[in-house]
């Protein structure tokens, strides 16, 4: 075995060196765009889960048995905000998801074919939930099928990630790098023609240069026709906020997938009022929206909905409110007319009062209808004439 074989086995393609260095540099690439994407859907799914499902009986707001379903208890194994979680992460993940009735209770399905037909309801089969497998098919109006969008955004992002991602994994590597010692050993022809020279380099090696690594502060003897060169702080260099702008850029394209804006996916505290807005009009409304349509139309129908019978999802108890900072707002709305107190109160997250007094609107004298105002500057108009 000549030196060239001998570094081809040690250090080629097949040695579990290069493969250990290939799996670091794929878990890496891997992990930073699972963590991404994982952050994104995680931020909609608990923003979701913390809406409030309303039922409505002929136009007004009931707290019975299908309100009951969907904000506390939708299933015997989960509370209705791991449900809700469990059904958005599975949207944003597969851009698809499906809730089934099975006993009167709510299940997110884990996985299930769609057979889809033109002009028929579809059919939905092999639904699984947990360890499970329906025997049975549902047609459409049985389940609570959505879909995201129409292009499945996490699909695209992996393209995105593709290239990126490696540069992020090469990045990381050479940083960590940076501060290990490396060198070259030179050896002469005489020495690698020597009948020993694979067990003598193996042990060189092995034995002596692995402790003279390791070692704070150490001298390596080396024999005649070995010559080693130190190169440690030749190449690149990889500072800390190059590897952090990489990293953000992952996650800004995650939060460019689902809407959200950067300073929100990235952290940032500046305008969160604003951003928050921002979000909640883009990313959050769009998929309570088309929830609340689809579960009005499959558990209610058209005629149920015409009695004032429907779902409907409110997004208002997202944002925190401080009661203190919305007084002057509050007395507006009481002032004008637009809300009760007790329905003042239920907006700001608090319980109602439930007596007459409170359940009446209230309009100050300053108010009037715009025809009365006119009549009246007219009348005073001509009383100056």
């Amino acid at each position: 075995m000549n030196m060239t074989e001998y570094f081809l086995k040690a250090f080629g393609h097949q040695s579990t060196i290069n493969v250990k260095t290939k799996l670091e540099e794929e878990f890496t690439e891997v992990f930073f765009k699972e963590l991404a994407t994982a952050c994104a859907i995680n931020m909609i799914a608990n923003t979701v889960g913390k809406c409030e499902i309303r039922t409505f009986a002929n136009g007004k707001p009931q707290t019975r048995t299908e309100y009951y379903l969907w904000n506390y208890e939708p299933n015997p194994n989960e509370n209705s905000s791991d449900f809700m979680q469990h059904f958005i992460s599975n949207l944003c993940y597969d851009n698809e998801a499906l809730i089934v009735e099975v006993n009167k209770k709510l299940y997110v399905a884990d996985s299930f074919s769609r057979q889809k037909y033109s002009f028929r309801e579809d059919l939905f089969s092999g639904i699984t939930i947990g360890e499970l497998t329906l025997q049975r098919s549902y047609k459409a109006s049985e389940v609570i099928y959505m879909q995201l969008n129409n292009i499945d955004a996490r699909q695209r992002l992996e393209g995105s990630y593709t290239s990126y991602g490696k540069t992020v994994a090469r990045a990381i590597r050479n940083m960590l790098r940076q501060g290990a010692q490396k060198g070259i050993l030179n050896i002469d022809a005489q020495t690698s023609n020597q009948p020993d020279f694979t067990s003598k380099l193996d042990e060189l090696i092995n034995g002596r240069f692995k402790p003279f690594y390791d070692a704070s502060s150490a001298v390596l003897p080396l024999q005649q026709g070995y010559t080693y060169m130190d190169v440690s702080k030749q190449g690149m260099t990889t500072t800390p906020a190059d590897l952090n702008e990489r990293i953000n850029y992952e996650f800004e394209m995650a939060g460019r997938a689902w809407r959200i804006p950067k300073a929100l996916i990235l952290g940032d505290v500046v305008e969160v009022e604003k951003i928050t807005k921002n979000f909640l009009t883009f990313a959050i409304d769009p998929i309570t929206e088309k929830l609340g349509e689809e579960i009005t139309r499959k558990r209610y129908g058209e005629e149920e909905f015409s009695k004032g019978n429907y779902i409907d999802i409110n997004t208002n108890c997202i944002q925190h409110i401080d009661i203190f900072e919305q007084a002057t707002n509050c007395d507006k709305l009481l002032s004008s007319g637009l809300y009760c107190i007790d329905e003042l109160r239920t907006k700001l997250g608090d319980t109602e009062i439930g007596k007459d007094w409170s359940q009446k609107h209230y309009i100050t004298k300053n108010y009037a209808e715009a025809e009365t105002m006119a009549h009246l500057g007219d009348a005073k108009g001509g009383d100056k004439k």
